[in-house]
Formats: structure tokens, C-alpha cells, sequence
């Protein structure tokens, strides 16, 4: 694939999969993913697709979109179809929160992957930015907190890596 074209098919699908999703500030959710996108500061096209497609199977598995004018359905085997990386693809899969998981299954999961924690670290630090809130309640308080917990543990985990590898 020539440079560009994973990132333009990546924001083809993730775009018409959060199409008419907004999040809690009442922001087109498209928003949420561009911005995880941009927190990874890097060149790399396959982490930039990770970073878009962070939420994708968790909150639009099984929504049907079209791609190029044909109805797909959102799945892993249609990313596949696509084009779209194996490494992108065990990105995705490894930051999303599955049915009748616990939190620390999917933060186990999360630390299984560079890939994974350098995008999951880019979301919590969105997702902790109050300032997309409409306000800010007790539970957005305590939601907040235990997003930097999390990101505080990557952000260890990834400088251990980092300091490992020097």
C-alpha cells in the first residue's frame, strides 16, 4: 500500500461508523478519535490507524456502513477485507473492552501491546480533558481519576520499555 492510503481508508470507515455519534459534550464523536490521532505525534501510518479505529469495534460492531458505496458490516474480518494491517487490526482488538470483562482483564490486555498502550495513553488523555464536558459532576471526578491511574501505570510501563531498550 503506498503511504496515505491505510490513514484515507482508515478515516473512510471509522468516520462513517461514528456517523450520528456524539459524545458526552455533545460533540460529533468523529472528533474523539481525530484527536487520539493527533496526541500520538507520530509519522507512523499503522499506530495513526490504531489510534482512529481505538473505539471502533467497541462502540460500532455489527453497524452496518458503506464503504466506496457498498453496505459493510463493522467487524474485524471486514477491516481485514479492507486492507487494513494486521497490526492495526491487534491494535484495535487489543483496546477494545469486551462483554462481561472486568477493568483489569481489559487494562492486562491493553499492557500486552507497545502499540496498544501508546494509543490507549493518547485516549485517556483525551477522555480526561473536563473541558469537553458540559459539566462536571462527582462521577466525572471519579471517572477522570481512574483514567490517569491507568494512564500513570502505561506511562511507567512504556518508560521501563523505553529505559530497556537504550
Amino acid at each position: 500500500m503506498k503511504k496515505g492510503e491505510l490513514i484515507a481508508k482508515m478515516l473512510v470507515i471509522v468516520t462513517n461508523a461514528h456517523a450520528g455519534q456524539f459524545d458526552k459534550g455533545g460533540n460529533p464523536y468523529i472528533l474523539h478519535p481525530l484527536k487520539v490521532m493527533h496526541y500520538l505525534k507520530t509519522d507512523d501510518e499503522e499506530l495513526m490507524c490504531i489510534g482512529l479505529g481505538h473505539d471502533l469495534m467497541e462502540d460500532c460492531t455489527g453497524k452496518k456502513i458503506y464503504i466506496g458505496g457498498v453496505e459493510r458490516t463493522v467487524s474485524y474480518s471486514m477491516l481485514r477485507e479492507e486492507g487494513v494491517t494486521e497490526r492495526v487490526i491487534e491494535g484495535i482488538r487489543c483496546l477494545t473492552k469486551l462483554p462481561g470483562e472486568t477493568y483489569e482483564e481489559y487494562q492486562e490486555r491493553v499492557f500486552s501491546s507497545v502499540d496498544a498502550m501508546r494509543a490507549k495513553s493518547a485516549d485517556l488523555r483525551h477522555n480526561s480533558d473536563i473541558r469537553r464536558l458540559k459539566g462536571v459532576s462527582d462521577k466525572d471526578v471519579a471517572r477522570i481519576a481512574k483514567y490517569m491511574k491507568f494512564y500513570s501505570e502505561i506511562d511507567a510501563r512504556l518508560r521501563n520499555l523505553h529505559n530497556i531498550g537504550s
